[in-house]
């Protein structure tokens, strides 16, 4: 992703718990929604340098899961949506689902169902069954592809082995 050289010279520099830090701050109080999109660019790649697991992996888990509930930008909370799936957060799969029924927007709505499709989250089926009725057909045709892929892979898949990448 190419990310402006200040975001590269301010973020990515930083030792890895400060820039969570820094990350955080902006997600939480930067009212320029291209600086929040741009941190959850940053803030995908830190899931890959702590390889999918410990403390540091949770709270990026926690954070995301904190962007897709308060983000007032539908545009960061799409790609958060994305990222989410995209790094195997698993944990928070209920907050993708609440989002593909819940989000007041529509493209929030599709690309949560989406990635409950990448993330493989056949758990979740029912819940995707009630994107089927949105008033918005984006959300509808996606919901309609999501479950038949997910119907034809619900059997093989184990979610332990699997990860998701970009």
């Amino acid at each position: 992703m190419n990310i402006p050289q200040e975001f590269d010279k301010i973020i990515r520099n930083l030792p890895l718990n400060e820039r969570i830090q820094k990350l955080e701050e902006i997600f939480k109080t930067s009212d320029d929604e291209s600086k929040r999109w741009d941190a959850v660019w940053i803030a995908g790649e830190i899931p890959v340098e702590v390889n999918l697991k410990g403390p540091l992996f949770e709270k990026m888990v926690d954070l995301f899961a904190w962007v897709l509930k308060n983000d007032p930008n539908d545009v960061v909370r799409h790609e958060v949506c994305y990222q989410i799936a995209a790094r195997n957060m698993r944990r928070i799969i209920p907050n993708l689902a609440h989002a593909a029924n819940y989000d007041v927007s529509s493209l929030v709505r599709h690309e949560a169902t989406e990635c409950l499709m990448i993330i493989r989250a056949t758990d979740q089926m029912d819940a995707i069954k009630k994107s089927l009725h949105d008033k918005n057909e984006s959300v509808r045709n996606t919901a309609r592809l999501v479950l038949k892929r997910m119907e034809r892979y619900r059997s093989n898949f184990d979610a332990k082995s699997e990860w998701v990448s970009i």
